[in-house]
């Protein structure tokens, strides 16, 4: 570890008071960690000192593009901050994809509360104008109240989503139809959003554990100075301006964040590291076989499984669909005779399809993939990240939300701006409970949503043109990302302001920690 003055952007957190030093510590998990760094870039492309504190697994996975952003001129560091041990954790558990088993989260959150003391030193010891905090470390925000640090929280959603959530808190699901299936409007939105019971975020439920986090995320937002959000406007129209007026605090809207990401090795290796490029190479080689447009690109995220028979069902309908397609083949909650079966399957499904499909185990450099002239749609779990990438790439979407938030998203995604088109899913699955789901989509029904998403149904009319407009509109929000993320655009804008909004509440010039001087008035 090297000290700030050195080239090394791997650091101890040491200052430069010339300009403005921001704090960034994101919670452990790939879809949190991944937009955060991001963010931390976006800050340091402007001027300002970004330092991301980070556990050793996750350092390795991210002192790649960090060091490409250090060296071409940027002040961003790493803060090495080691990760405590607990009793039921094992070694190496340091981010949510890393737990073998969801009955680990307690450990896991034990062990989150326990960085308090050592993050509380750090912004002691070195004095940042700003912190940038996941909301789930409400720890910070203590830390930061008692020594006068303003606190910013990254939401990890969107305001979409964070919109919805806020209605249900006030209108309790108990007071619901008792049918998982009927549907109901959420009130109190711009749009007419209508959500079933079975589409609630576990979190909401009657009866849930997770009522005492919630909580205490509630009150460390007390003392939050603003959000700042992975999204631009017309990704949420009117959602932006909402989430303000409900909650009373700024909102800045960064993103996609996903853009900062120009270098070829940054798309390709982001959330791994290096060790990741061989693996990238292999499968962007195999895109360029593919015509542009024709593959579609599946994937649900770090951390999604599905019962095998939903996994099979999953495989036969992309074979079905005559469509190529990349799919990265995550973890399954089957016991070991049943993935011994699903593997065997998938054997003889790969041979079948032949170079038409290309099925890859564990991950896949997302960001390349979406950015890929050959992809034309992708299905996926509709996790914030994975929509902000899709609308960055300008990919039309195939829906299907599993747990937390991403029924919201769908919401958004197919019920208000029009990108993307639901596969069919009516349920999600209870995280650490899949194998008790079976089958939620049949082979059927995802070969035929496929083939009509990507333009190869049979059906014409009415139907062919609704698709052309899905994928129509999902080019023109990629367009609309790019001038957001543009000098001059709002997202560059909103990286200005809350610079400009940092500085005052720690009585220095904003403009001194502006590289270009544009700080979006």
């Amino acid at each position: 570890m090297a000290d700030s003055s050195s080239s090394s952007s791997i650091d101890k957190g040491g200052a430069f008071p010339h300009v403005l030093r921001i704090y960034f510590i994101p919670f452990p998990s790939p879809g949190h960690i991944i937009p955060m760094v991001d963010i931390a870039k976006l800050f340091a492309e402007r001027g300002a000192d970004a330092t991301v504190v980070l556990t050793p697994l996750n350092v390795t996975r991210f002192s790649g593009t960090v060091t490409r952003a250090a060296a071409a001129g940027n002040r961003i560091y790493l803060y090495v901050l080691p990760f405590p041990s607990t009793a039921g954790l094992p070694d190496g558990c340091e981010s949510t994809d890393a737990l073998p088993s969801r009955s680990l989260s307690g450990p896991f959150a034990r062990a989150l509360d326990l960085l308090r003391d050592s993050f509380d030193s750090v912004i002691r010891d070195h004095r940042p104008d700003a912190i940038v905090s996941d909301v789930f470390l409400p720890w910070t925000s203590a830390a930061a109240a008692e020594l006068g640090v303003p606190r910013y929280a990254f939401t990890g959603t969107g305001c979409f989503a964070l919109s919805v959530e806020r209605s249900l808190q006030v209108n309790r699901p108990q007071g619901w139809a008792s049918s998982d299936s009927d549907p109901r409007l959420v009130p109190g939105l711009p749009d007419r959003v209508y959500l079933t019971r079975s589409r609630l975020a576990e979190a909401t439920l009657p009866g849930s554990t997770a009522h005492e986090i919630l909580d205490r995320l509630r009150e460390a937002d007390r003392s939050t100075a603003a959000w700042v959000v992975n999204t631009f406007p017309e990704l949420e129209p009117g959602y932006l301006e909402h989430y303000e007026r409900v909650t009373g605090k700024r909102v800045f809207a960064v993103g996609p964040v996903s853009l900062c990401n120009r270098a070829a090795a940054d798309a390709s290796e982001r959330g791994r590291g290096a060790a990741a490029a061989g693996e990238a190479a292999r499968i962007l080689t195999w895109l360029d076989s593919k015509q542009a447009g024709s593959v579609i690109y599946v994937c649900f995220g770090s951390l999604s499984r599905f019962p095998a028979a939903q996994m099979k069902e999953i495989g036969m309908g992309l074979e079905e669909s005559r469509v190529p397609f990349l799919w990265v083949f995550g973890e399954t909650a089957a016991t070991a005779e049943e993935t011994a079966e699903l593997d065997e399957w998938m054997e003889g499904m790969e041979g079948r399809v032949g170079e038409r499909g290309m099925v890859v185990r564990g991950w896949a450099p997302q960001l390349a993939a979406l950015g890929h002239e050959a992809v034309g749609g992708f299905m996926t779990h509709c996790g914030w990240g994975a929509v902000a990438e899709a609308a960055a790439a300008g990919v039309p979407a195939l829906t299907w939300p599993l747990f937390a938030d991403q029924f919201y998203n769908e919401a958004l995604v197919v019920g208000v701006v029009g990108t993307g088109v639901a596969v069919g899913a009516a349920e999600g699955f209870v995280w650490g409970e899949e194998e008790k789901a079976g089958v939620v989509v049949g082979k059927a029904r995802i070969a035929a949503r496929v083939a009509w998403l990507m333009g190869r149904a049979a059906s014409g009319g009415s139907g062919r043109e609704e698709a052309e407009g899905i994928r129509r509109r999902a080019r023109e929000m990629g367009e609309m990302a790019r001038r957001a993320v543009a000098p001059g655009g709002s997202s560059y804008l909103a990286v200005g302001r809350m610079m400009e909004d940092i500085g005052p509440r720690n009585g220095q010039s904003a403009a001194a920690g502006s590289r270009d001087g544009d700080l979006g008035n």
